[in-house]
């Protein structure tokens, strides 16, 4: 009795402290719930899921035989009853269809003898509403009552409603990231992947089971691996954001590079929670780069020389293996033949088989299906994704079996033939391939970098040639002057004697008045004849600048003693048009110097200046230094215009018209091209109606010799 006594009194207790803690309990008679089952253990039924999920009307049945025989205060609150009656007896009001899977779990814990179960369900309050709730079922809970079960509710909806918000935020952003443009994926604080959106599934042909967790590592390329793995795991220790490059394989097999950029997350608490990243395919972002880079180098390749054969030999070498894994140059003969000036190839080990290609240039004449010649015929690029690897199939592109037979030892896998054309003319054509070494295969990107490098090579290859043109017409024009000025010097040394003879003889056999009239016509033909032998010293003079053949024989001259010999000769030519010299000098100014061509320079600048002087006096003032002499002629005259000043040292420049001044427009080049055989300078400053002023600069010594 005193045992007894004990158990009801704790049990006592144990309800009391039921009836007040806030969570809500009820207790359930389960004894006519437990015939049932044992009815069905009679029969031989053994698995009550699959009974009940057969007879949903057994699980209606025993819902019925269960009894609430107890309720707290908590559950009276959580339920809507104000009192335990309404919610004593049958389940029904209170469960809904959802509520039946729960008890379905109950009656099978109950026939395998589990103690316990705990279930997430949903329950119904006496005024309509709907409770998500977690139960948790005990049996044998009281003492000594072995068929009842101490039923634990908890309302759980504020939780569900935000795993429900948290699970409608997680849809949106999957949804999102799935129909991203980009690579999507998030890590959990440990560093492991989490989710791929569908993109990178699509891209790199990877499932969740090879790509979660660090199995995305797998499809970056091999070389990139270790290095993006410990960048990203040094920066996930460190919760810092990381930006990283490599090369990532595609589902066909090919690697692309790609940006990895990502952030790391945190909980509202400051906890780290993992990262959320997003990969770019930027391969083309690196080829237009790279390529661009490749086009500056061409640049300053094409730049370089005028010898064109060179010049493209230098862009194939640049263009492997940058654009291609063969770089092949064919190039149009003036004879309208073609020849294979260049086969660049990026493997050494192709060299032999580069040597064989040598042999089968683009042919006019040859099979129009073959991409350099179509694109040699055509004047436009041809672009061949897979020109194939079998000999059959590469006789329809070449000019013959053996030809055939080459290209297919090359296997390509992509091809580009892009024409040199300039001025209409197409001038020869570049052709790129591209083989398993890289398996690169050519695209848009490709095809217009090939063609701004043949636009640009085109234009190299025909400025060369104009060039070279220009040279030898100007070689053919200088061999001419050269043969033309000593022809017609040849003719006046003597006629220049029969001048002179003639004078002496009018002057002892003619009468007085005759003798002065034929003196005088004598006289303008000398003039004539001089004239006519300083055009032609001109032209000996430019012939032998131009094949390098002036020489200069120094001694030691006096310049002011020179201009003083030179000026007299010039005196009486300079009075009679009104210009007369004023000769400014500090003494003697001596160097080494030619003193015949020095003559020729002082001559001309007297001359021009009598010619333009329109007049007015001219200057001339010798000075010298401890190291230079230099020389000023300044006319009043005329002078020259602005834009004109700069050409006037220039080969046939003239400052004048020739239509109101006679002259080639050599004698200011002849002079400047002197001097600097001598190591001077001469300038020339004007103000046009003002005047012109000539300073020439020597040294006094060779450079040569005082070194």
């Amino acid at each position: 009795m005193r045992r007894l006594a004990e158990l009801e009194e704790r049990e006592a207790h144990i309800r009391h402290i039921v009836q007040t803690v806030g969570v809500s309990i009820w207790e359930e008679d389960f004894s006519r719930v437990q015939e049932l089952l044992l009815e069905l253990r009679c029969q031989g039924i053994l698995d009550v899921r699959a009974w009940c999920a057969a007879h949903p009307e057994f699980v209606l049945e025993a819902v019925k035989r269960v009894r609430v025989v107890s309720v707290n205060e908590a559950s009276l609150r959580m339920l809507g009853a104000s009192s335990q009656q309404e919610l004593l007896g049958s389940l029904e009001r209170i469960f809904l269809p959802e509520s039946l899977g729960v008890f379905v779990e109950q009656l099978v814990a109950l026939s395998e003898g589990r103690p316990y179960l705990q279930s997430e369900s949903v329950v119904q309050a006496l005024d309509g509403r709907r409770i998500e709730v977690l139960f948790s079922f005990v049996w044998d809970a009281m003492v000594g009552r072995a068929d009842r079960v101490m039923v634990t509710l908890m309302d759980i909806g504020e939780r569900k409603a935000a795993e429900r918000a948290l699970q409608e935020s997680e849809a949106r952003f999957r949804n999102m990231a799935d129909h991203a443009p980009v690579m999507m994926w998030v890590t959990d604080p440990g560093g492991s992947c989490t989710y791929l959106n569908r993109k990178w599934y699509e891209f790199t042909g990877q499932t969740e089971a090879s790509g979660l967790g660090f199995g995305w590592l797998s499809a970056v390329h091999p070389e990139d691996a270790e290095s993006a793995r410990k960048i990203f795991v040094d920066a996930n220790a460190r919760h810092a954001p990381f930006r990283l490059e490599y090369r990532l394989r595609r589902a066909d097999g090919e690697y692309r590079w790609a940006i990895d950029a990502a952030a790391p997350r945190f909980g509202p608490g400051g906890e780290f929670l993992g990262y959320i990243g997003s990969v770019i395919d930027i391969t083309e972002r690196r080829q237009r780069e790279q390529l661009q880079r490749f086009l500056a180098e061409t640049g300053v390749a094409l730049a370089a020389s005028l010898d064109y054969a060179t010049t493209l030999s230098s862009l194939a070498r640049l263009a492997v293996p940058t654009l291609a894994d063969w770089c092949i140059v064919d190039l149009v003969d003036e004879d309208g033949s073609v020849r294979r000036l260049e086969v660049v190839v990026a493997d050494p080990a192709d060299a032999p088989l580069a040597e064989e290609a040598r042999h089968f240039p683009a042919r006019l004449d040859g099979n129009p299906s073959n991409p350099p010649t179509k694109a040699l015929r055509e004047g436009r690029p041809v672009l061949v994704m897979d020109p194939g690897t079998d000999v059959e199939r590469l006789l329809l592109q070449a000019h013959n079996e053996a030809h055939a037979r080459v290209m297919a030892a090359i296997h390509p896998i992509s091809l580009l033939a892009v024409p040199l054309v300039a001025r209409g003319r197409t001038l020869g054509v570049l052709t790129f391939l591209t083989t398993a070494r890289s398996g690169r295969r050519y695209a848009a990107v490709e095809l217009e970098a090939a063609e701004d490098l043949a636009r640009r090579a085109a234009l190299s290859v025909d400025n060369a040639r104009l060039y070279r043109d220009a040279q030898r017409a100007v070689r053919l024009r200088d061999e001419f002057l050269s043969i033309a000025s000593h022809e017609l010097k040849t003719p006046l040394t003597p006629l220049v004697l029969k001048l002179q003879v003639l004078t002496r003889e009018i002057e002892a056999r003619c009468e007085p008045a005759l003798t002065q009239r034929l003196l005088g016509m004598l006289e303008v033909s000398r003039r004539q004849v001089r004239r006519l032998a300083e055009l032609v010293d001109g032209l000996l003079d430019v012939s032998h600048l131009s094949a390098g053949r002036l020489r200069i024989e120094r001694e030691a001259v006096d310049l002011t003693s020179l201009v003083r010999e030179v000026t007299a000769r010039f005196q009486l030519q300079a009075e009679r048009s009104g210009s007369p010299f004023r000769l400014e000098s500090v003494g003697a100014v001596v160097g080494q110097w030619d003193r015949l061509r020095l003559e020729q320079v002082i001559s001309h600048l007297l001359s021009n200046a009598i010619k333009y002087g329109a007049g007015h006096p001219v200057t001339i003032r010798v000075q010298g230094t401890e190291t230079r002499a230099r020389l000023m002629v300044r006319d009043q005259g005329i002078g020259i215009e602005p834009d004109v000043l700069p050409r006037i040292f220039h080969k046939f420049e003239r400052g004048v018209s020739e239509r109101h001044y006679g002259g080639l427009g050599l004698g200011l080049y002849v002079t400047q091209q002197v001097l600097h055989a001598m190591g001077g300078t001469i300038s020339a400053e004007s103000t046009p109606g003002q005047g012109a002023t000539f300073t020439v600069e020597l040294p006094l010594v060779e450079a040569t010799a005082a070194s």
